[in-house]
């Protein structure tokens, strides 16, 4: 017997959805067991005063695993308008996280965090505009 809240991805947006969803998840639990990993290049044995590093690295983990499960909750439920919010959703990360490190207020390595959001976003849109284009076409 199926879960209730359980439905095969039926199109490319929602098997994009879920693949974004997996890979999100996946990396926010490697943030959370081992932050170190996700930290760079770089990653100092002692960090000084006021360094949040670790903080930062554990909350944008958990926010990962949440908003991986949300995707794939999106994806198994099917709902039409999901993809479409997501798209929107990381169209303004990306706006916002490019802002700020545009004007200084964020270090410039956020602009690789906005060329994330901004291909993901991409991605739906692109498997989105290919689920139309196919129920245009006669069968």
């Amino acid at each position: 017997m199926p879960l209730p809240f359980y439905a095969r991805p039926r199109d490319a947006a929602f098997w994009t959805l879920a693949a974004l969803g997996t890979i999100g998840g996946a990396l926010g639990m490697l943030g959370v067991v081992s932050p170190e990993r996700l930290s760079g290049f770089e990653n100092p044995p002692e960090r000084g005063p006021g360094d949040h590093t670790a903080a930062v690295l554990g909350s944008s983990s958990f926010a990962a695993i949440g908003e991986g499960g949300a995707y794939l909750l999106g994806a198994a439920r099917g709902w039409p308008g999901f993809p479409t919010f997501v798209i929107a959703r990381r169209a303004l990360m990306a706006g916002g996280l490019a802002g700020l490190a545009v004007t200084g207020r964020a270090p410039r390595a956020f602009l690789h965090a906005a060329g994330w959001e901004a291909l993901g976003a991409a991605a739906v849109a692109g498997a989105l505009w290919l689920d139309r284009r196919n129920a245009a076409r006669p069968a």
